[in-house]
């Protein structure tokens, strides 16, 4: 699998700081869990609106391209809280059945059904760790929330280049724009 966006710390760093001076936080332990929780939670929010963009027709590629690159920066700005190089982490946490299902969901990028399991499966990956934060105790290793973020993130990357999308582009043009929306835009709370 192609890793355009490797090595991710730059970015994950410039990522960190845009976010920080927007007034965001990101969690640095995994002792953090309802904050870990909340944020793998988002970055699922934006595999939904990828899916929205996916229903609507005709497909709208730059549209599609930045909502899976705010899936990206979501979960780097994580990676970069807990002290995880993203991609570094993922060389062993991509399971090669998903990149398989994904190539083959997308093989007619005509078919939203199609492109909406490629998205599912990215969304799972991306909640895969949730559970072991619940039970008492049960806050993983950061090793092992960072296969999950990794593979999630090449999953996407996989995704986006069957489709034709320069992720790398949309990653850094959503960087830009967010660069210039200010303290927490839009009147979030996380």
């Amino acid at each position: 699998m192609d890793n355009p966006l490797r090595p991710s710390r730059p970015i994950q760093v410039r990522i960190r700081a845009v976010n920080a001076a927007n007034g965001w936080t990101a969690p640095s332990e995994t002792g953090e869990w309802r904050e870990i929780v909340a944020r793998l939670a988002l970055a699922n929010t934006e595999v939904a609106e990828a899916i929205e963009v996916v229903r609507r027709r005709p497909l709208d590629h730059g549209h599609l391209a930045e909502e899976l690159a705010d899936v990206i920066i979501r979960l780097f700005d994580l990676g970069e809280g807990l002290g995880i190089e993203v991609l570094a982490e993922a060389a062993q946490g991509v399971n090669p059945a998903e990149a398989e299902l994904i190539a083959v969901g997308v093989s007619d990028q005509t078919d939203a059904a199609g492109l909406v399991v490629a998205l599912g499966i990215i969304g799972a990956r991306i909640a895969r760790p949730i559970p072991a934060f619940t039970v008492p105790g049960g806050a993983p290793e950061v090793s092992a929330l960072s296969h999950d973020i990794g593979a999630a993130c090449l999953l996407t990357m996989e995704l986006a280049r069957h489709l034709g999308l320069n992720i790398c582009d949309a990653v850094e043009a959503k960087i830009a724009r967010n660069a210039s929306r200010g303290y927490h835009h839009g009147g979030k709370a996380i």
